[in-house]
């Protein structure tokens, strides 16, 4: 089974559209033991909550209790070639979201450690990123369309 290594769009997306199927999805994955994150998706997404209170409440419910994946310098070098890369492959295409390129990165080195590990994404760049590098991932837009949500987080409506 994949292990979804969830970036921040879903996670904001889940929180942010309460009345969707988007919740529905990340609960049963995360019940089914098959979501992962890493310190930069922890960062953005708990920087959430209005109180700390709350940032504990969510900590101990959901992000203490899933698979971490390691951001080493090894990844932060990885990041870096991806941008030169997409930089490379057509002008402009590499002007991105600086933790898009870390995530990919995490994703890849799994990846090529023999963890089938996907990105688990609702973000325009990390499709980018993803395809370029040929790094395994699943973009939620379409499906998203296809239940009458046509933002992505993040943009406005």
């Amino acid at each position: 089974m994949a292990l979804y290594l969830t970036d921040s769009s879903i996670w904001i997306g889940a929180r942010n559209r309460p009345g969707t199927y988007l919740p529905t999805l990340l609960a049963d994955r995360l019940s089914q033991d098959a979501i992962a994150t890493c310190v930069p998706v922890a960062l953005e997404v708990l920087m959430g909550p209005p109180t700390g209170a709350e940032v504990d409440r969510q900590w101990d419910a959901v992000w203490k209790n899933i698979h971490w994946l390691a951001v080493t310098t090894t990844e932060m070098e990885r990041a870096l070639d991806l941008l030169r890369s997409l930089a490379h492959a057509k002008a402009g295409a590499h002007r991105r979201r600086p933790i898009d390129y870390v995530i990919a990165a995490v994703a890849e080195a799994e990846a090529r450690s023999g963890r089938d590990v996907v990105v688990w994404h609702w973000d325009s760049d990390l499709t980018v990123i993803c395809d370029h590098a040929g790094i395994p991932h699943e973009a939620e837009h379409v499906r998203a369309r296809e239940h009458g949500i046509n933002v992505q987080p993040g943009q406005q409506s």
